[in-house]
């Protein structure tokens, strides 16, 4: 019996395209440039602009230039003078645990305010010797993360004093596309939530500072000043930008932490471990009375959210620098994993409301309300009313639905990055 022919011209014509793609492919991605951040532009171009004049430096270890090399040091390189830092919650070296109070301190013999003890805003007397503040600081993109409120307070501190604020602008880790949350009510302001955005806003640091000029957030008058990236795009994640990840708190440690913190951070409100007390903070989150495989069940296994949801058994420790004292510590939890397949489908604080109504369907009457600590990140008393059963799941996210929207509207106008 005779075999029929392979058509061998067409494998090889096959196995080339093949070939082809995987060099193309390997081309672009090695072509594609690395963001450049704000810092490395003022570096560049605007420092010789402000040769004599006297800086003061609001930054922590994040602040660093995309070789690693931190912004103090590149600007004394070139003779920049560097009259102060002024230092955000975590301290200066962004080692000390959430709610530390940070004491003064030096570098060599340069001074270092702290933002997070005392003062929680720059002082006229601090401020007296210095020409401008300069912020180069790395955020998560989560209303509830205390270094936008530090921006508030310097840029009300710069128009009190009639100094100029420049603004080194960063990518938002959660992405420039994705908008979650209820606005921030007047009534739930604190230093945890400080301006009427959502809980995931997806702005730069630099619109952000923009916008609070422009919606009159902070006083008008203030000099305001924002070094644009290049080579940002909205819908990029950190792994897009090239840049290394340094973890902006303790709790922070990889740029996907930063993306599901907009929800998960919830839940240390509601009786629940968020993860504090592991190396894996944020993306696991549990309690010992968790049924892991029911929630799981009804969550649909996660793929609705673009992740991949797994039972895990752990017992939270006290991690000095990290959590001393964590939800349930040294008590063994039934847990939930969460691995993050397609960021862009990952709708971290719609996941976890779908998570807090699963938990509340497994284990009626299991959540306790911290009820202060949730509506000031929250930002009002619409998931206390729901958990209390005053408001519909669906009308709680109707509201939201409305508030992201408007927000939608309003950053329009502030946006630097296609």
């Amino acid at each position: 019996m005779s075999h029929p022919k392979t058509n061998r011209p067409g494998s090889v014509f096959l196995l080339l395209l093949l070939i082809l793609g995987f060099f193309l492919t390997t081309w672009v991605h090695a072509s594609k440039e690395r963001t450049k951040l704000g810092n490395e532009i003022f570096i560049q171009t605007l420092c010789p602009q402000l040769d004599q004049k006297k800086l003061g430096l609001v930054c922590n270890h994040t602040s660093v230039l995309h070789d690693g090399k931190s912004l103090i040091e590149a600007l004394l390189e070139i003779g920049v003078h560097v009259e102060a830092v002024f230092a955000p919650e975590h301290g200066f070296q962004g080692e000390l645990e959430a709610g530390a109070e940070i004491q003064d301190s030096l570098l060599e013999e340069i001074k270092i305010f702290s933002l997070y003890g005392k003062n929680k805003k720059p002082t006229q007397e601090q401020a007296r010797s210095i020409d401008a503040f300069v912020y180069d600081i790395q955020d998560v993109g989560t209303r509830f993360y205390t270094y936008i409120t530090t921006l508030k307070h310097v840029m009300e501190a710069a128009a009190d004093f009639g100094k100029a604020v420049y603004v080194l602008d960063r990518p938002n880790p959660a992405g420039g596309h994705i908008v979650e949350g209820p606005l921030l009510r007047s009534a739930y302001e604190s230093f945890i939530g400080a301006t009427p955005i959502p809980v995931r806003y997806g702005l730069t640091v630099g619109e952000l500072a923009l916008m609070m000029k422009g919606e009159g957030w902070v006083p008008p008058q203030v000099e305001l000043h924002v070094v644009r990236m290049m080579n940002w795009s909205r819908r990029y994640f950190w792994k897009e930008t090239g840049l290394p990840w340094i973890p902006t708190s303790p709790n922070i440690p990889l740029s996907e932490t930063a993306i599901i913190y907009p929800g998960t951070g919830l839940l240390g409100a509601l009786t629940v471990n968020q993860g504090l007390g592991t190396m894996n903070p944020f993306l696991q989150f549990g309690a010992p009375w968790f049924d892991s495989k029911a929630i799981i069940q009804i969550l649909g296994g996660g793929a609705r959210y673009g992740a991949e949801l797994e039972p895990l058994i752990y017992t939270p420790k006290s991690l000095s620098g990290k959590t001393l004292h964590p939800p349930y510590e040294n008590i063994e939890c039934q847990g939930i994993n969460v691995r993050i397949h397609e960021k862009d489908k990952f709708y971290s604080l719609h996941f976890t409301l779908a998570l807090i109504k699963a938990i509340r369907e497994t284990h009626p009457g299991k959540i306790r309300l911290h009820r202060e600590s949730l509506n000031r990140m929250f930002g009002n008393d619409l998931l206390e009313r729901y958990i209390k059963d005053t408001l519909s799941y669906e009308d709680l996210l109707t509201e939201m639905e409305k508030d992201e929207k408007a927000f939608l509207q309003m950053r329009q106008k502030y946006l630097l990055y296609d």
